[in-house]
C-alpha cells in the first residue's frame, strides 16, 4: 500500500502540516476546502463569493489528483449557518448538472473559523 499526498498551487495551503488530499488504494479523501482567496490568504468576505470560490477549487483538486468531478462519490458540506444550504445549490448544479450522475451530499452545521461560512470535504474513487 502506498499513500499519496495531493498538493497543488491551485488551492490554498493549510496552516497545519497536512496535504490538500490523500489517496490510498484509489480512494481520495480531501482535507477541508474553503473559500480562502489564493492571493490574500484570507476568507473571501462576501458569503456568496466565498461559496463560489470554495466550489471552484473542487475541479482543481481533482485535476491535481489525476481525476475528474465524475470520480467524486460524496461531498460533505459544513456550514457556519446550516440555513445557507440553498446558497450551495447553484454551484452544486454547475459542477454536477446531470441529476443521474451526482455524488451523495451531506450538510452539517459546524463551528467554523472566524469569517468562514463553508468548508467542503470530498471522497472520490480514482483509477490508481
Amino acid at each position: 500500500m502506498t499513500r499519496r499526498s495531493i498538493h497543488t498551487a491551485e488551492l490554498p495551503e493549510h496552516k497545519n502540516p497536512i496535504p490538500q488530499a490523500s489517496v490510498v488504494r484509489g480512494v481520495l479523501v480531501s482535507s477541508v476546502i474553503s473559500g480562502i482567496d489564493l492571493k490574500t490568504g484570507v476568507y473571501e468576505p462576501d458569503k456568496l463569493a466565498q461559496f463560489k470560490l470554495a466550489f471552484s477549487y473542487l475541479p482543481k483538486l481533482m485535476k491535481a489528483a489525476n481525476g475528474t468531478l465524475e470520480d467524486i462519490a460524496k461531498v460533505e458540506l459544513y456550514f457556519s449557518d446550516k440555513g445557507d444550504r440553498g446558497l450551495a445549490n447553484p454551484h452544486w448544479l454547475e459542477l454536477f448538472p446531470d441529476e443521474n450522475s451526482r455524488p451523495a451530499r451531506h450538510a452539517h452545521a459546524a463551528s467554523l473559523p472566524e469569517g468562514c461560512y463553508l468548508q467542503i470535504q470530498i471522497t472520490a474513487i480514482l483509477e490508481d
